[in-house]
């Protein structure tokens, strides 16, 4: 539009005003000027594109080599954890569908994968354990599972009944060579108050976390 509203406005000097033709190269060399800028905003883009997959790069090599690390020593705790490393390691993925990890460690691994916060900062204590991973109990089970498991009372035909406990709701163990803590829940088992022992059969979850920063290194 401004270059038409020029034009138009030459056009009439030079029928009215002598030497307006020496005027219209002042007024040419306008487009000149705007495509010499154009080249300067198109570098950007090339510079970004150069350090974007070295970056990359460098955070797959760090990526891979931690994880190679840490399944070094999960591999290690699971083979004194249980006597040997099972490998392959089959898992129920679906109905009659059954699917071979490498080995348990790296399946132990996979699912703490799954946590979007692994990080859950230094253990310092059994109590600090257990506060830091209950949240994750019923994040995983249903916080009507941890109820249960942390109530005194049973339920018996309807009516609560106080028990004795055999085990606590939690049971933990630190592995000082791996800096591994386990934790479990324990189903209610004890004495009820009418003098009846009971159990609750009951394959009870677990976590295994690192005690130097509280990352999840496991869960099942």
């Amino acid at each position: 539009m401004k270059r038409k509203f020029c034009s138009v406005l030459i056009a009439g000097f030079c029928l009215l005003i002598s030497g307006c033709s020496e005027s219209v190269p002042e007024t040419a060399e306008i487009p000149v000027t705007e495509t010499e800028t154009v080249p300067e905003t198109t570098e950007a883009p090339e510079t970004e594109s150069e350090t974007t997959p070295e970056t990359e790069s460098e955070s797959e090599t760090q990526d891979s080599a931690e994880y190679e690390e840490e399944r070094k020593l999960m591999e290690d705790f699971c083979t004194e954890f249980h006597g040997a490393l099972i490998s392959p390691y089959p898992v129920l993925i679906a109905e009659n569908t059954l699917y071979d990890y490498e080995n348990e460690a790296v399946f132990l691994l996979h699912e703490a994968e799954k946590f979007p916060e692994r990080i859950l900062g230094t253990i310092t204590s059994e109590e600090d354990l257990i506060e830091k991973v209950r949240p994750l109990f019923i994040e995983k089970e249903g916080e009507d599972y941890i109820n249960h498991i942390e109530s005194d009372y049973v339920d018996v035909d309807g009516v609560k009944m106080k028990y004795e406990r055999m085990y606590p709701p939690y049971g933990t163990e630190y592995y000082e060579k791996f800096d591994i803590w386990y934790i479990q829940t324990n189903a209610p088992m004890g004495t009820r108050e009418d003098g009846v022992m009971f159990a609750t059969p009951a394959q009870p979850p677990w976590f295994l976390i690192r005690g130097s920063d509280g990352k999840i290194m496991g869960y099942f």
